[in-house]
């Protein structure tokens, strides 16, 4: 009697993605693609976006390797997070003038905590430094003025998470339109006005299912400080605003503060793509934190209902005008 065979096992997929690979995303009118091209040590994995949204896949995509890129930006494409968000559809050599990583500009402006102006600085992406270049400017409109012409063509430093990187391609964003145009923040806030204002008025919620905010509120400066050190954080670093992202900083500030457990820790990594944006991240809750449940603590904000009122307490904005909900959703 002869034994039976035994099924072969299937190899699992290879889920490792080589430098000079050709993805192609799926975007709103068809498709666009991209090459990977570096991964740096300090910003992680660096890809090009060629030009142009092609309504019909793309029979020989990698000829596309031949041409200028429209956008050089920073995207964990390697991270398994992203499996299934981009397919790998050929291979060509990264071209010369892109062996090496070029010089990324960054704007700095009152979004960041401790800047009063806007001034520009280069950012060596391999390494993370980075030193300031041409003037600074109270005027917004003055941004493009104050960068010397022959930086203008560089790329923006910046670690894209999906939903912006999708948005740049959609937008046919190129690396001036952060000189001359609004910034991908600033493009951002204007889309949520105008989201908001199209949108029909919220339902009220009783008393019964949310408090009034506190007044004064005792932690309203601390709250404005933290969103404003996120938005400078947002600048750098889009993925702060991921969904996920925003699930883990709801979950840490729901135990740290409306909580208020002695004995929780907050967690080294909070879903960002780098050390430095985790970091960042942890440093802003736990200086936040400190002052918050301080000040609360003396105000006799002791019952969790009022703790989580006075968090999301609507009329606290940063100076870009974003509020709690944008970053930690509803407590």
């Amino acid at each position: 009697m002869n034994k039976p065979e035994k099924p072969q096992r299937q190899r699992p997929k290879a889920k490792r993605i080589k430098i000079g690979a050709i993805v192609e995303f799926a975007v709103k009118g068809g498709f666009a693609y991209a090459q990977y091209i570096h991964k740096a040590t300090y910003s992680g994995p660096c890809i090009r976006i060629f030009k142009g949204i092609y309504p019909e896949r793309l029979v020989d995509p990698v000829a596309l390797a031949n041409q200028k890129e429209q956008l050089i930006t920073f995207y964990p494409i390697t991270s398994r997070h992203n499996e299934g968000f981009y397919e790998v559809v050929g291979w060509a050599p990264v071209p010369e003038h892109l062996q090496e990583l070029p010089l990324f500009k960054s704007l700095w402006d009152p979004s960041i905590p401790f800047i009063t102006s806007y001034f520009w600085r280069l950012v060596n992406g391999e390494t993370g430094e980075s030193w300031r270049v041409g003037d600074k400017t109270s005027d917004r409109q003055k941004v493009s003025e104050i960068l010397p012409e022959e930086y203008h063509h560089l790329p923006t430093w910046c670690i894209c998470c999906k939903e912006s990187l999708i948005d740049r391609i959609e937008l046919g964003w190129t690396h001036e339109t952060d000189v001359f145009g609004p910034t991908y923040a600033e493009f951002c806030q204007q889309r949520a006005q105008k989201e908001a204002a199209a949108a029909p008025p919220p339902k009220a919620k009783s008393v019964s299912e949310r408090l009034p905010s506190p007044r004064p509120n005792p932690i309203e400066k601390s709250l404005q400080k933290l969103l404003n050190r996120l938005d400078g954080i947002m600048e750098k670093h889009e993925e702060v605003q991921d969904t996920d992202v925003r699930e883990q900083l709801h979950e840490a500030m729901y135990n740290a503060f409306v909580l208020a457990k002695a004995d929780y820790e907050l967690p080294e990594e909070f879903g960002m793509y780098t050390k430095t944006g985790n970091k960042s991240v942890r440093s802003a809750l736990a200086t936040f934190l400190k002052k918050a449940n301080d000040m609360a603590a003396k105000a006799g904000l002791d019952s969790e209902q009022i703790r989580l009122a006075a968090f999301q307490d609507i009329d606290v904005t940063s100076e870009n005008g974003s509020t709690y909900d944008e970053y930690f959703g509803e407590l």
